[in-house]
């Protein structure tokens, strides 16, 4: 059998601890025109615990292909931040006052009083766990509210 020449044989270049980063490594190198694989992916994605223990999400590439990966790669990008703008969607928090004290110390998720109405009582006894409205709360005065459409 004969050995590959050194410039074609295949390297690991990097690990990652989820596919998505691994996924987005693997594309900046795509879009530079740099063949390269992942393994490991799938038997991260089943169970995260197995990470470790296999090494990660792996990003190979040609051995004459390290340097200008390395150099690709070094850089990050910034992520972008959610602003929301549509009036279905939930506002940024600077954008909503709690009623009762005007203070921006706010955030929305699950609530933490009984939001209960009939129909999510009768499917919360059905599913055997407890189903919760979302609302904003006041981590100032601990006031639950609703945001009204303006």
């Amino acid at each position: 059998m004969p050995s590959q020449p050194p410039e074609d044989r295949i390297v690991h270049l990097d690990s990652f601890a989820d596919p998505i980063s691994a996924h987005l490594a693997k594309s900046r190198l795509e879009a530079e025109q740099i063949p390269c694989f992942l393994t490991n992916e799938n038997l991260v994605s089943l169970n995260r615990l197995y990470g470790p223990a296999t090494g990660g999400v792996r990003l190979h590439v040609r051995q004459q292909d390290v340097t200008a990966a390395i150099e690709i790669l070094r850089y990050e990008t910034v992520p972008m931040t959610a602003t929301f703008t549509a009036d279905d969607d939930v506002p940024a928090t600077d954008e909503v006052r709690c009623p009762k004290c005007d203070s921006t110390d706010v955030a929305f998720g699950p609530a933490t009083r009984n939001t209960y109405n009939f129909p999510m009582l009768v499917l919360s006894m059905i599913l055997g766990y407890p189903l919760r409205g979302k609302r904003y709360h006041c981590f100032h005065c601990q006031h639950e509210f609703k945001r009204l459409k303006a």
